[in-house]
């Protein structure tokens, strides 16, 4: 992107304008970080004493970048104040600084800049019919309706649970319904959503907001331009190429995701489940596998097949301008379009009878291999700082376990085996930093990896390489 610079009269020249939005969307998560750890670190914010620093700062970590991991109990640490930031914050982060600052300029009728919308397309997707600002506008919008229709019901579902009603069931209902939606997976329940694995009501709400939290919000924009349409003109193909990808991928991931957890568990975990729970535990996992972190069946008590079919689930993650993580469903369908026109024999990437530009598949191999880079670096450092410089023979088996936690902090989903709490200091930092590099995420990594693109005038000479 260019603007004109008058460097003296009649003459003009060219010069790039710098995007500072990526950068500011990073100073301005990890202000409202700080923020938040200094909100819970506040004495009113625990049931006794207060949170130390780190356990302020893992937890505003996790719920600015709606991951889920933590190492407090929310229900038993946090008062109800404290109960109130967190979902604040969580909030906040689920709709992002990019959508209430771009809400708050198109309410004050300020006009974007042209690097402003190109940011918003890149994160968001751009789709025929469908303007970019005119998702940021309705994000917030959007986003109330659904979560007010999802605390509604859970408010039934908890209530003829627990049997009563009242503020606690409905404050209940309102903070599981903006976790569920935000992709976030806090819980105020000791055991998670556990006890509701067998119930229908809660399990089909929360794996609702999950999915439309998690698809984008220009996916549903995309969907209302469908909707509008004469009843005889909608039709699948009808939708943008990105529409249509991430709704065909996300229904492939859970329900293959479901698939193969419940021909894995049908005799371990799911053993003594009802008909209920053999149907919706596995259905639920693969959902929440999305980035959501939320669990019916204790993590720890699954297979370590089913452990590692959660970790590629983890890692492809939810859908561009959603509230979850991982490397997209449009980064994965990309690949996967490239490597099966490659083996019919045709040059590009062709899915839906489209051709992907090669710029938008340079941009998902390079956020592939930034994610597959920082994972190796921070699995590195957890062996480090939690195994230390022992025989392999004689260390304790956690590769697993350190896998599965890394994938679910830079993929912002928050399902845990169970060691996040165990982990030093150093290893909890570690966690806090891929999260925070998951939701700020592949956007700005991939466009640091890919850098300026060069002048085709001044390109290096071609030398071919011997690969595979």
């Amino acid at each position: 992107m260019y603007r004109r610079l008058e460097k003296a009269p009649g003459h003009v020249m060219m010069a790039p304008v710098r995007n500072r939005i990526p950068r500011a969307i990073v100073l301005s998560f990890a202000g409202l970080i700080a923020a938040g750890t200094l909100f819970l670190s506040l004495p009113d914010c625990a049931v006794e004493g207060r949170l130390t620093l780190l356990q302020a700062l893992f937890t505003a970590t996790s719920a600015v970048c709606v991951t889920g991991l933590t190492v407090i109990d929310p229900a038993r640490d946090l008062s109800p104040f404290g109960q109130g930031v967190l979902a604040l914050l969580i909030q906040l982060g689920g709709l992002g600084i990019l959508s209430l600052s771009g809400f708050v300029i198109l309410s004050l009728g300020r006009r974007e800049e042209l690097g402003q919308r190109m940011y918003v397309e890149t994160a968001h997707g751009g789709v025929r019919g469908v303007s970019p600002l005119a998702v940021l506008k309705n994000a917030v919008l959007v986003s109330a309706a659904i979560e007010a229709i999802g605390a509604a019901l859970l408010y039934a579902g908890f209530g003829l649970a627990l049997g009563s009603y009242g503020l606690r069931t409905a404050w209940l209902a309102v903070f599981h319904a903006i976790s569920a939606f935000c992709n976030a997976g806090f819980s105020l329940f000791p055991s998670n959503l556990n006890a509701f694995r067998d119930d229908p009501i809660v399990c089909l709400t929360v794996m609702g907001l999950i999915v439309v939290g998690g698809i984008g919000f220009v996916v549903i924009a995309d969907l209302s331009r469908l909707r509008r349409m004469p009843a005889g003109q909608r039709r699948f193909w009808r939708l943008s190429l990105h529409s249509r990808m991430v709704l065909a991928t996300t229904a492939t991931l859970v329900l293959g995701g479901a698939a193969l957890t419940a021909a894995i568990e049908w005799n371990n975990s799911l053993r003594d489940a009802p008909w209920t729970g053999r149907v919706l535990g596995p259905l639920f996992y693969s959902v929440t596998c999305r980035t959501a972190g939320f669990d019916s069946i204790r993590t720890a008590s699954l297979t370590s097949a089913t452990l590692a079919l959660g970790i590629v689930l983890m890692f492809i993650g939810a859908s561009p301008g959603g509230t979850g993580g991982g490397i997209k469903t449009t980064s994965a369908a990309t690949i996967w379009a490239m490597l099966a026109s490659r083996a019919r024999g045709r040059p590009a990437a062709e899915i839906f009878g489209r051709t992907i530009p090669p710029e938008t598949v340079s941009k998902a191999i390079a956020t592939v291999g930034a994610f597959v880079a920082v994972l190796v670096l921070a699995n590195l450092g957890l062996s480090l700082t939690e195994v230390g410089l022992v025989p392999h023979e004689t260390g304790p088996g956690l590769h697993l376990d350190f896998a599965f936690e890394t994938v679910s902090a830079i993929g912002t989903v928050g399902l845990s085996t169970g060691i996040t709490p165990a982990l030093s200091p150093g290893g909890k930092l570690i966690l806090i930093a891929l999260m925070f590099v998951g939701r700020t995420g592949p956007l700005v990594i991939g466009a640091s990896l890919i850098g300026r693109r060069r002048d085709e005038q001044s390109r290096l000479p071609e030398e071919d390489v011997i690969v595979g």
